[in-house]
């Protein structure tokens, strides 16, 4: 009986350290979402399959390229209209800065979900103007 309480006890506890002890890195993939910057939402569709993103201010599509892996948790984002690096955060989110938006100040981008299945949020006649805030 000793025995057995004793391994059932080992067991847990060698549980408990390699939950503390391995921890999986965050993976750049999937649907990432700030919250509200004065009257706007960014966010950022991130797909593993082809290392691209789509990137949409309040729902108009203003960038798009593709990405590369620096390191464990570093990523260099590239397109014709910015290029920047980004870290992502155990959490799986990271910070982008747009300073028309928020003057310089950095936007936390959570990931909303690991689903990168491609997203349309219709046609707006007004894009230009969202674009314009990336320059």
């Amino acid at each position: 009986m000793k025995k057995s309480k004793l391994i059932i006890l080992l067991i847990a506890i060698i549980f408990i350290l390699w939950s503390v002890f391995i921890k999986t890195n965050p993976l750049l993939k999937g649907f990432y979402q700030s919250e509200m910057i004065g009257s706007h939402i960014i966010q950022m569709l991130v797909r593993e399959e082809d290392n691209s993103f789509v990137e949409w201010i309040d729902n108009r599509e203003v960038d798009r390229g593709t990405y590369e892996k620096l390191d464990v948790k570093s990523y260099r984002i590239k397109s014709n209209r910015q290029n920047f690096e980004i870290t992502l955060n155990d959490d799986n989110s990271f910070e982008i800065v747009i300073n028309k938006l928020d003057d310089g100040t950095p936007i936390i981008m959570k990931n909303i979900t690991t689903d990168d299945t491609r997203t349309s949020f219709g046609i707006f006649e007004d894009v230009n103007e969202y674009k314009s805030l990336l320059d």
